[in-house]
């Protein structure tokens, strides 16, 4: 069959055409909804990231309260009398303001001196023989306890309460893991959290029936879609280790609908691109019989346009010259590319959300971590000073009369040795046992070892009560001096000399400084990571130099502070380790940066020195470096006025 010329040139054209819209059409619809799936998994594998962390945290945060209760001098005080009345009166209270749900003691022999639960976890009956066990033998773990019958299981920890001679029980303290913590964890996230102990729920955000069973998915699996309660979501479980081999195991949900509505809207334009392809294609046929040449060219631009189209570039456009077929084409082409192009900028935007969303949340959560953990410290070390105080202060001011009366008892013995210098055979040899000259001559040295030592017990104790400022939310006019002496009076015991290195030498280079409006406390905690910053760094530079080869190049930190301007001073911390190259000195003050081994480091002590610095004091942070030539670290502040405060 003999066909005309204009089907025969057409024909390859529109089958090319035909062929390259529909790639295009079906490999976006098909790139576009591995990217919404994609994007929706990672979304909530970032999630279960988040709540591990947060879970790892309020562990850290239950070992501190329990630390603290197991170190309290009431508590050891009423466990060593064996009182369980005074001790149930002592730990009561304690209980309440630490907000814990569990708490109990067992003295060595397994037997329980004192146990109270309180909350979600007053009638629950805890699978704790394990726990128990490793209380009475004084050992400090944590983890999770399960319940009885699919009780609210708990996070629990157990430590050691100590006299100075001996274990004298064991402290456990713990904290429900019920509905309400997991909203607290949920925050206004859109996710939802549900507890499994086996294959049933125990807590959940979500409402629904909790008696039936499920089939997890395991931790290191990809998400995967669940119907929960009439609606699909996405669900991705982490598992967190028990006592006895027992695990818990939280879900991370969220809505599968934004996804499956995308996927929708993706489909019907799909659909949309392809039905307008095959209208496109219908005209050009009919009309091509009369245009054939100058169709040829037009179709071939366009054909051009979707190859382009079809490697990426979105910003291509075809001029219409024509309001035939091939025009309409071209303009819903046209048409196509600017929607292509808008969701792209749209799904652009929402990643930018995203990611935003989960920086500010690195950071709120990091600032509380921090801010839980000096509120902590403060306290520590407020009572800790305060309970060294009183006795120092006592042996401090006995110290006098005791002097004052062995001077009077030496002189009233050598007056009775004058007066009677032949005493009886038995008194002489009781005498020369005694060796009295030795005793007269040492016994100064000794008081006055004691007069020393009970003066650097004071310094210390000034230092700690100085230090714990955390609790001074006011603006206040300080010398910074002091709490620069303060801080390195606390951390004495790292540069004092080891049996690696000589000790650590400090060259204080103060200027004459007035007196500066600040917080005190945020700037002792910046002075407090800077100076153990640069201890690290002095001590990762020893590595494998001899003693000799350290004391030949001492390590120092050099402190130097001058008031810049009228209004601004300047503190520099300067040491000669081993510097920072350029790769690491561009991310010191992210959120989570360290390289510091696993264990030592949480890289947020910089992050949030720069934070209290900036944000808090109006002033500035950096740092100046090179590889092999020591670090210096600057702040810069305005000594009073007006400050921009976030």
């Amino acid at each position: 069959m003999q066909l005309p010329i204009s089907i025969k040139l057409l024909s390859p054209l529109l089958l090319a055409f035909l062929s390259l819209w529909t790639f295009a059409t079906l490999g976006f619809g098909y790139f576009a909804r591995k990217n919404l799936e994609q994007t929706a998994q990672q979304e909530i594998a970032d999630l279960a990231t988040l709540l591990e962390q947060d879970l790892k945290q309020k562990q850290e945060l239950l070992y501190f309260k329990a630390r603290w209760v197991s170190e309290d001098r009431d508590v050891i005080r009423a466990v060593a009398a064996g009182d369980r009345e005074l001790l149930l009166r002592t730990i009561l209270p304690i209980q309440a303001s630490l907000k814990l749900d569990l708490i109990r003691i067992i003295d060595p022999n397994s037997q329980v001196l004192v146990s109270s639960q309180q909350g979600s976890l007053t009638q629950a009956i805890l699978d704790d023989a394990a726990i128990n066990r490793a209380a009475s033998a004084g050992l400090d773990l944590s983890g999770i306890v399960l319940a009885e019958k699919g009780a609210i299981p708990s996070l629990v920890g157990s430590i050691s309460i100590k006299s100075p001679a001996k274990i004298l029980a064991g402290l456990v303290v713990g904290n429900a893991i019920d509905a309400a913590v997991l909203k607290q964890i949920r925050g206004n996230t859109s996710m939802h959290l549900i507890a499994f102990e086996g294959d049933r729920a125990t807590v959940s955000t979500l409402e629904f029936n909790l008696d039936r069973t499920w089939q997890l998915p395991q931790p290191e699996s990809l998400p995967r879609v669940r119907e929960i309660a009439g609606e699909n979501y996405l669900m991705k479980t982490i598992e967190i280790a028990g006592f006895d081999r027992t695990t818990l195991k939280i879900a991370v949900l969220k809505s599968a609908k934004e996804t499956e509505q995308a996927q929708q809207r993706l489909l019907l334009a799909v659909g949309g691109f392809g039905l307008l392809g095959s209208c496109l294609i219908t005209g050009v046929t009919l009309w091509g019989f009369r245009m054939t040449q100058s169709l040829s060219r037009r179709i071939q631009n366009l054909t051009q346009a979707t190859q382009e189209l079809a490697q990426g570039d979105l910003s291509i456009h075809i001029p219409v010259n024509n309001e035939d077929e091939v025009g309409i084409l071209a303009q819903g082409f046209n048409v196509m590319t600017e929607k292509l192009t808008a969701r792209e900028r749209e799904l652009g935007e929402r990643m930018q959300q995203l990611e935003s969303t989960l920086k500010e949340l690195h950071r709120t959560q990091s600032q509380m971590v921090q801010s839980e953990k000096m509120s902590a410290l403060g306290q520590m070390v407020a009572g800790i000073a305060h309970e060294i105080n009183n006795p120092v202060s006592f042996i401090h001011g006995n110290i006098l009369y005791v002097n004052n009366y062995t001077k009077l008892l030496l002189q009233l013995l050598d007056s009775y040795q004058k007066h009677y210098p032949e005493p009886p055979e038995s008194l002489q040899a009781e005498i020369d046992d005694a060796d009295l000259p030795f005793i007269n001559e040492d016994l100064n040295k000794v008081l006055h070892s004691i007069q020393v030592g009970s003066d650097r017990i004071r310094e210390i104790v000034v230092s700690l009560q100085n230090f714990s400022q955390l609790d001074r939310a006011e603006l206040k006019f300080v010398n910074l001096h002091e709490g620069i002496d303060n801080t390195l009076m606390i951390l004495q015991h790292r540069i004092k000399a080891t049996e690696k290195r000589p000790a650590i030498e400090i060259v204080k280079q103060y200027g004459a400084l007035p007196k500066v409006e600040c917080y005190a406390g945020q700037l002792n905690q910046v002075f407090m990571n800077l100076l153990v910053n640069a201890i690290d760094a002095l001590e990762e530079s020893n590595r494998g130099r001899s003693f000799d080869a350290i004391s030949a190049n001492p390590n120092t930190i050099c402190i130097s502070t001058l008031q810049t301007a009228p209004n601004q001073v300047q503190i520099v911390f300067a040491d000669n380790g081993l510097g920072i190259p350029d790769k690491v000195r561009s991310r010191l003050f992210d959120p989570f940066f360290t390289t510091k081994p696993v264990g030592k480091g949480t890289g947020l002590g910089l992050s949030i020195s720069y934070q209290i610095v900036t944000e808090k004091h109006g002033g500035k942070l950096w740092c100046d470096s090179a590889p092999n030539q020591g670090t210096k670290f600057i702040i810069e502040l305005p000594i009073s006025g007006e400050r921009h405060v976030k």
